[in-house]
């Protein structure tokens, strides 16, 4: 076993949701060579453990024979992933189960880096969006058209006319979107998400809770008089 050369590291942590001191725990070595080949594998396994938190994660370095042996030019991975550049799906208290599972698949496909699955599955929540507003058309661009009868935002339509291009060439052509795109295209997705499953139903709920919290006029109290109350002398 290698020595504990490091002992105290900067890393991601996902509990804390920030940078922190992790300390090193263990470490394994792990060396293949083969002469004849001329061609070999490095990789270098560290336990950390968070200094703030006590959270645990696995580091594993990789490199080979057609890298060169340095920090610039190895791999570098980590058990469970870090999650600062990860997407969290949004909750849509009013959005079917069915659509519910999609938007959450689709964020799962982008932190997992499946980028055509993702853009095939947005393609599909947003078919399936029009479908539960009974949009009507032939194909998803008159859908996505008939959209603007009810969405009074035409910047959305159109941005979602640059998400159909994307979701074809993903789902027809094998083309894997860039992550900077798929994120956008989140983020349209959300921005049509809040306006029909959302808004309505936040506004709906103000109201009712100002209506429960116009102030009551108290009932009259009864006035009895005076002279009623007096006992009469023997």
């Amino acid at each position: 076993m290698a020595e504990l050369a490091v002992k105290k590291a900067r890393i991601y942590c996902n509990y804390c949701k920030q940078e922190t001191n992790h300390e090193l725990r263990g470490q394994h070595e792990s060396k293949w060579w083969n002469e004849e080949m001329a061609w070999g594998e490095h990789t270098d396994y560290r336990f950390w453990t968070c200094m703030g938190c006590d959270d645990a994660v696995l580091e594993r370095e990789y490199s080979n024979a057609d890298m060169a042996f340095d920090n610039e030019n190895t791999l570098i991975s980590y058990y469970p992933g870090r999650t600062q550049y990860a997407l969290v799906a949004k909750p849509y208290t009013k959005l079917k189960p069915k659509l519910t599972a999609l938007y959450k698949e689709a964020i799962t496909c982008y932190n997992y880096k499946a980028l055509i699955l993702c853009a095939a599955g947005l393609r599909s929540l947003l078919e399936g969006i029009c479908q539960d507003k009974r949009i009507k058309g032939t194909n998803l661009k008159t859908k996505i058209e008939g959209l603007a009868v009810v969405l009074p935002n035409k910047n959305i339509i159109r941005n979602l006319h640059h998400f159909r291009f994307m979701g074809n060439e993903a789902v027809h052509e094998l083309a894997a979107p860039k992550p900077a795109e798929l994120a956008l295209a989140i983020s349209v997705i959300e921005d049509l998400l809040n306006f029909f499953y959302e808004l309505d139903y936040k506004a709906s709920q103000l109201r009712d809770m100002r209506r429960n919290k116009k102030p009551r006029l108290p009932k009259p109290t009864k006035v009895v008089s005076a002279a009623a109350t007096l006992t009469p002398k023997p």
